[in-house]
């Protein structure tokens, strides 16, 4: 048996093939148990067993650690070629989009009369690269073969010890496990996979090694401005020649299992629409996630939301042994080429906290590297991140509209002076470091690109993956689903000095109520000071819009698309006019209700009038308040519970005021007759304290 190795193929699918060259190969199965189960592509090995019955779900209750044993095991895709179905030509080709996981692809056929059976196989270990081999004429059958990961073994042949074993595979690091995600490690065929008659290739840049001609940026497009100052270094994008204050959040993936897929495609939309709606313009693709799909960039686009992209490098060191730096090269060249088509994309970053973890995580003194090792470790960054490394020479040659690249981001870590006078900043001294929502005052950057502050989802998301008589703080579940190690600890904290309240009083509905407010109230005062600190501060992304499963965390909206506390709060932050005059009126408000702490307001017993129309015969369901005392952070939820938001939700409504607000379901068929409205405000969680 000859055994080929895979030779990487630089090649873009736009403009390759017409859709009538092309053939889709989705009649896949999976083996287990040597048993085979019919298997979806595009899709992961724990959607197919989830969709077989083989596994349950792995966000409800702890079944995320009674699944872990699927990403040790050898996993075998195979599909049977109908040739009649396929094009005609002397020489066929097939796509493998995305393959995520190491993995050997197999052509075999049958034996011929007095032979034996043919079978040639190549090898894929990129999940960022599409994969392309002449389709042999033998071919009868293909196989993909998955295999565990071994980075302990990689580890051993790079020689050096990294902070970080994924480093050593190209797979999306956050699958393996984050502080707000689960660790899931799987693979599967999570793109496409066709045949095609033409070869797959990128016109001007495989054949022409020189750089392409750079047009000029269109119009459309703002341009970056690092400049030297007497404070530093700026960090302002420019549109039209004016400086532009950036209004915004970090993006993760929206799921553990990120297929191209019509309900992935629904959170896009609905996430998107959301962002647009509460005033953002920009979005930052966080580099420990994916290279987003393109119906992403197609609705930025289309919503007018600029994308700050980062290359998929986070918080790790990563080797520099030549297979692995061809295989980036070519991830680099294949991502930038499909994604720079897009107008959305303002800004190439080569990584997130690389920089900042080299200098201030204390690597070091951990990993004992040699002179020699830390030398050539040193080396490495720069080669993959550096202003002449491989990233930056890809942006170079393959974005014809020559959008900056920058190296990394933060440009220095908020434990140096420099992270509020140079270039953008993820200020974690909030949080991590458990300092009060005050320090965002002193600690405003050039450019906010992370800070942020937890909270649980509503109540009404923890009831979907929890049993029962696990719904309380402390229980196996909810633990699970709080990933950072200090969240409860940090929370509890912030919640007792600004609202006066002691977290064991609290029930679980109302603690999920009143973090959301704390988180609100605290990120929202960060935003506040940025927003009031221009020009010295020239954009705040928050972190985070979204979630990729039920969870704590630092988004503003849950998994199931729910607008917590923090999304209200952002819109109308977002929504401050930048006409000078009406701008310092609207931050004078702000720095009002900022100068009390909500646990030393006076709170009255609470009392209010509430009437629903509507909801029959299609129309939507609108809701009026009338407050007979002083209420505060009103909260309106449909029962029984609706995924969806009000337009408006966690306000104040002063004694003898109204306020209408209507409820938008994100499903826009959403039966909503026989829903009602409950209403919840810190007055009776306070006052009951």
């Amino acid at each position: 048996m000859r055994k080929f190795f895979l030779v990487l193929l630089p090649f873009l699918l736009a403009g390759c093939a017409t859709r009538t060259e092309q053939v889709m190969l989705t009649d896949w199965v999976l083996d287990y148990g040597g048993e085979e189960y019919p298997a979806r592509v595009p899709g992961f090995v724990h959607t197919d067993l989830m969709a077989n019955g083989l596994i349950p779900d792995p966000y409800y209750g702890t079944n995320e650690d009674s699944v872990r044993w699927v990403g040790e095991c050898k996993w075998t895709y195979t599909l049977h070629l109908d040739r009649s179905r396929l094009p005609k030509g002397d020489t066929l080709w097939i796509v493998f989009e995305g393959l995520a996981g190491h993995a050997d692809v197999v052509f075999y056929g049958a034996a011929r009369p007095g032979g034996v059976g043919l079978t040639e196989i190549h090898e894929a270990d990129n999940m960022f690269v599409e994969y392309a081999y002449p389709l042999p004429d033998f071919a009868e059958d293909i196989m993909v073969q998955f295999y565990p990961l071994y980075d302990s073994c990689l580890e051993a042949e790079y020689g050096i010890p990294l902070p970080d074993r994924r480093a050593f595979t190209r797979i999306a690091p956050y699958q393996q496990g984050w502080d707000w995600g689960p660790k899931l490690p799987t693979c599967g065929i999570w793109k496409p996979v066709y045949v095609t008659r033409r070869k797959p290739e990128i016109p001007g840049i495989t054949d022409n090694p020189e750089i392409p001609e750079i047009p000029e940026v269109p119009e459309a497009i703002p341009i970056l401005k690092q400049e030297q100052d007497s404070i530093g270094q700026s960090f302002t994008f420019y549109k039209d020649g004016k400086p532009l204050f950036v209004k915004g959040a970090n993006w993760i993936p929206v799921h553990s299992f990120p297929v191209d897929d019509s309900a992935n495609r629904a959170r896009y939309r609905l996430l998107l629409t959301s962002a647009k709606e509460a005033g953002f313009n920009m979005l930052r693709v966080w580099g420990g996630g994916i290279y987003e799909h393109d119906y992403f960039f197609d609705l930025c686009d289309s919503l007018g939301l600029m994308v700050w992209m980062d290359f998929n490098f986070s918080t790790m060191l990563y080797p520099d042994n030549p297979e692995m730096l061809e295989s980036i090269r070519e991830e680099a060249r294949q991502n930038i080429t499909r994604i720079a088509r897009h107008p959305c994309v303002v800004l190439w970053c080569g990584n997130n906290e690389v920089k900042n973890g080299w200098e201030d995580w204390g690597w070091q003194g951990v990993y004992h590297w040699t002179p020699e090792q830390r030398a050539r470790l040193e080396k490495a960054m720069d080669t993959l991140f550096g202003e002449d490394g491989i990233l930056a020479e890809e942006v170079r040659k393959c974005d014809p509209y020559g959008r900056p690249y920058i190296t990394t981001s933060p440009l220095f870590g908020w434990g140096h002076p420099e992270c509020v006078t140079h270039g953008d900043s993820h200020y974690w001294g909030v949080w991590w470091g458990e300092e009060p929502f005050e320090m965002y005052a002193e600690k405003t950057g050039r450019f906010m690109s992370e800070f942020g502050f937890q909270s649980y989802p509503d109540y009404s998301t923890l009831q979907r993956i929890c049993p029962p008589d696990e719904l309380h703080i402390d229980s196996p579940t909810l633990r699970n689903h709080q990933k950072h190690g200090r969240g409860r600890e940090i929370i509890d904290k912030a919640m007792m000095r600004y609202y006066g309240v002691d977290s064991r009083t609290l029930s679980l509905e109302d603690y999920c109520y009143v973090s959301q407010l704390l988180q609100a109230w605290g990120t929202g005062y960060g935003i506040y000071q940025h927003i009031k600190q221009q020009p010295h501060c020239m954009g705040t992304l928050y972190w985070q819009l979204n979630d990729c499963w039920p969870v704590a965390s630092w988004s503003s909206i849950d998994y199931y698309g729910n607008w917590k506390a923090l999304h209200y709060r952002v819109r109308e932050l977002y929504s401050i006019n930048e006409e000078l005059g009406i701008r310092n009126e609207e931050l004078g408000r702000w720095q009002r209700y900022y100068s009390v702490y909500p646990k030393d307001r006076e709170y009255p017993e609470a009392r209010y009038s509430l009437t629903l129309a509507g909801v029959h015969g299609g129309t939507p369901l609108r809701v009026t308040i009338v407050a007979e005392t002083d209420l505060y952070d009103v909260m309106l939820q449909t029962e029984p519970h609706v995924d969806g938001h009000f337009d408006n939700n966690y306000f104040d409504l002063p004694a003898g005021e109204s306020a209408q607000t209507t409820f938008i379901p994100n499903d826009p068929k959403a039966d909503l007759s026989g829903v009602t409205v409950r209403v919840k405000c810190l007055n009776e969680v306070l006052r009951g304290k």
